[in-house]
């Protein structure tokens, strides 16, 4: 299965329509195999959708993410796992063994406890919006 997170520094990108840069990788098994940095600079939104389908990934990772853009990803055939936070290795390695709903890795206002709008938090800045699944 190929994967991709977005990618800041070396943690995950707080926003996903403002990534610049993706880390793609194949999980097999409980391995992560043949990682690669990837430029994300576009800010069409098809054309990140496209990209990621033409790289072939099937499982996005990423922090916040405007709801048209969650809309596409997801309508492209990816699964959008959103609302992240974290080193890029820890949260592989959340990924990879089922923990990506610990609170560490969920963006502060976006876990339990947050307001919520129709059982989701709403995110806003900017003129963007986006919603996160409450864990």
């Amino acid at each position: 299965m190929k994967v991709a997170v977005t990618v800041w520094e070396n943690t995950v990108s707080t926003v996903c329509d403002f990534s610049s840069r993706l880390l793609v990788f194949n999980v097999m098994g409980d391995e992560v195999k043949n990682r690669s940095f990837m430029p994300f600079e576009t800010r069409i939104l098809p054309e990140r959708v496209n990209q990621l389908e033409a790289l072939g990934v099937e499982v996005l990772l990423c922090g916040a993410i405007s709801r048209p853009l969650e809309r596409m990803i997801r309508a492209s055939g990816v699964k959008v796992i959103p609302c992240l936070r974290g080193s890029i290795e820890e949260v592989i390695g959340a990924y990879l063994d089922g923990s990506l709903s610990d609170a560490r890795f969920i963006l502060p206002g976006f876990g339990p406890g947050a307001s919520r709008v129709r059982g989701r938090k709403r995110w806003r800045r900017g003129g963007a919006s986006a919603d996160c699944p409450t864990r």
